[in-house]
């Protein structure tokens, strides 16, 4: 019931262009007349079908008009279906898209904040190493100063003992200084 056959069509076709002429030309008596139909079905050269066999020859295009229109209804399901199926995943798609825009700016916020935690650090560091180099040289400076200050009071400490020990040789009597 489904498919009729092409051959059907073309037939029916080729009879109503046909057979137009003829009905236009024909006196209208009110009656509708199904004997061009009856022959349109039948092949050529079959004998002339029953009015019986064309209705149900039309009762097969009513049943297969039924069925391409469940067949549509059911397309129609389906194309529904999807186009939910596929908006709930448009719309999973776009609150995934923002999860990933909203963990790429906190990622780079983390970043910023990592970035500018570790100039601090290094900025602290920079400033301890300078102050701990500054002690270091002051201490420095101080024990070359003291050293410094120690040869000059042992280099004053040398003359002076040079000047006491010649003075102590002054004193000694004449005799005694030449012997020294």
């Amino acid at each position: 019931m489904a498919a009729i056959d092409e051959a059907f069509w073309v037939d029916l076709d080729a009879h109503i262009l046909a057979n137009r002429s003829k009905d236009l030309a024909a006196p209208s008596s009110g009656v509708f007349n199904l004997s061009p139909l009856i022959n349109a079905s039948a092949p050529s050269g079959a004998p002339p079908t029953s009015p019986r066999q064309v209705a149900s020859d039309w009762t097969g295009v009513l049943d297969t008009i039924t069925a391409a229109k469940s067949a549509a209804d059911r397309q129609e399901n389906r194309l529904r279906e999807q186009a939910a199926a596929y908006e709930a995943l448009i719309q999973e798609l776009k609150l995934a898209q923002n999860k990933i825009k909203d963990l790429e700016v906190l990622a780079n916020e983390v970043r910023e904040q990592t970035e500018k935690k570790q100039h601090e650090i290094m900025a602290g560091a920079e400033r301890l190493r300078q102050e701990i180099q500054a002690k270091a040289d002051a201490q420095l400076q101080t024990a070359e100063d003291r050293i410094r200050a120690a040869e000059l009071r042992a280099s004053v400490a040398e003359d002076w003992l040079r000047r006491i020990e010649q003075a102590s040789k002054n004193l000694l009597p004449g005799e005694r200084r030449a012997a020294a």
